[in-house]
């Protein structure tokens, strides 16, 4: 399952890679949520304190933000 469609995105024009760069950005800016809108939809994002480094094991380098 992808990244974009556990999180509700799929009707956006946006890679994996971008959702993630997105949310390691909040993360390290102590942002709480993220907001991805188009013209139709809208989807909040909630960011936790958990280290994403073990969520993906194995495809950390498939997913980060460079």
């Amino acid at each position: 399952m992808s990244l974009k469609k556990l999180l509700g995105l799929e009707a956006f024009p946006l890679r994996d890679s971008e959702i993630m760069k997105r949310i390691i950005e909040a993360k390290r800016n102590n942002i709480e949520m993220i907001e991805f809108s188009s013209e139709t939809k809208k989807v909040r994002v909630n960011i936790t304190k958990l280290s994403s480094d073990g969520l993906m094991r194995d495809h950390q380098d498939y997913y980060s933000a460079k």
